[in-house]
């Protein structure tokens, strides 16, 4: 890969998506097989912004198992650069994710400790030439234990030193890991590394902020520092900029059949969208519309190519002959 890309950092791992039957008095509910898919929040991030045609490499770690491997080869399937994506001996995190019939999910992990995707170390991201990197994106999932953690830390630190872009998504899955000091500093710090920090207005931005209103929230995160976006499910999205212009940017309506992954579809539309010299607002409609196709399709990598993100944005809506 020879031109600048997007570095993306942080958790890559498999996706066994298993989809609830609709329960009727009366009827036999009708099972469906588990799928398999690749997932990760920033591995969903990396594929959404190859779909978009944004050159893309993977740094990380991933376990030198079966779900290991095909999480890799998924990766460079999609035309990832995986150069920077290491085997460990340690078992790739299996996501279980139960979808309900309205397309609304239940989502736990395995192995709740040690799991591959932990174990980069700050050695690993030295190896990284960051002169080639037009942007660096990472995520909260790499927050919580080490040595993954001080490795995107020093990452975020690297890319700053070197003019580069960084975005961090919080993921903050409070009602997993609680909010306890270590988790509380470890993300402060990694807020205050960030150029753009991404997260749910309610479940992620509000608590972080420790204010229920979600702009007021939003622009404490910013502190006159950083673009902060609050997502708002099918309600859009809320901006706030650095210099304290805030704006709601409307999401687009479209069939639900899947929410597994929209807020990592998001991300790559908006900094898909950034690379190409829009605005933060005109972008966060990309993202909107990302995500919004990516609703209407199966998976976490249902994920749209430009040209249909670009019909969304036109047309205003995901039409129902898009979903599948």
């Amino acid at each position: 890969m020879n031109s600048k890309h997007v570095l993306t950092l942080g958790d890559v791992n498999v996706d066994m998506v298993i989809r609830l039957p609709e329960r009727i008095p009366g009827k036999m509910p009708q099972l469906t097989p588990p799928t398999l898919f690749g997932g990760g929040s920033v591995g969903n991030v990396a594929v959404a912004l190859a779909r978009l045609g944004v050159p893309v490499a993977f740094v990380g770690t991933v376990g030198d198992d079966g779900f290991g491997r095909f999480a890799r080869e998924d990766l460079a399937s999609e035309g990832v650069d995986v150069t920077y994506l290491r085997p460990v001996d340690a078992f790739t995190t299996t996501v279980f994710a139960l979808i309900e019939p309205d397309g609304e999910r239940l989502v736990t992990a395995w192995p709740p400790e040690n799991a591959a995707h932990t174990f980069l170390r700050p050695q690993d991201v030295e190896a990284v030439d960051f002169s080639r990197a037009a942007w660096l994106h990472t995520s909260g999932m790499v927050m919580r234990a080490s040595p993954v953690r001080e490795a995107a830390l020093h990452a975020m630190a690297l890319a700053r030193r070197a003019g580069v872009p960084v975005s961090l998504d919080l993921n903050l899955r409070l009602e997993l890991w609680g909010w306890g000091d270590d988790i509380r500093a470890t993300i402060t710090r990694a807020v205050a590394l960030a150029d753009v920090v991404f997260g749910s207005a309610a479940e992620e931005i509000a608590p972080l902020a420790e204010v229920d209103d979600h702009e007021a929230a939003a622009r404490a995160l910013a502190e006159g520092t950083r673009t902060v976006i609050a997502r708002l499910g099918a309600g859009g999205a809320l901006v706030v900029t650095p210099q304290g212009e805030a704006a709601h940017v409307a999401g687009f309506p479209t069939p639900v059949v899947d929410t597994l992954g929209a807020g990592d579809a998001f991300n790559g539309g908006f900094i898909a969208a950034r690379l190409a010299g829009q605005d933060v607002f005109a972008a966060a409609r990309w993202g909107n519309a990302t995500a919004a196709w990516k609703i209407a399709h199966h998976g976490a990598r249902g994920l749209p190519e430009r040209q249909d993100v670009a019909r969304v944005v036109v047309a205003g809506r995901v039409e129902a002959t898009s979903a599948p």
